[in-house]
């Protein structure tokens, strides 16, 4: 299964599928939240070390989300983009 760093948001031919989605939910599904928090932050560590986060195209996916998600869902991830800065 791909990891979050191997999209690249920027390419119009990569696309994320059902499978890919699936594959992701079953590899998180049982973490805790701090073993999620500790994966999230690892990630964004590496690619900002790698200069490849875009905390721009990030927040635009996340309000793109907005209308998709419950009010408590979206503003809890608003607030860990936040803390992602």
């Amino acid at each position: 299964m791909p990891k979050l760093s191997e999209f690249n948001f920027e390419k119009k031919e990569k696309t994320v599928n059902e499978e890919d989605v699936r594959g992701q939910f079953e590899k998180y599904k049982d973490m805790s939240k701090q073993e999620l928090n500790y994966q999230l932050l690892s990630e964004v560590a590496r690619q900002k070390s790698q200069g490849t986060f875009d905390y721009d195209k990030l927040s635009q996916m996340v309000e793109g989300l907005k209308g998709s998600l419950p009010e408590q869902d979206y503003n809890n991830i608003k607030r860990i983009l936040e803390s992602l800065r």
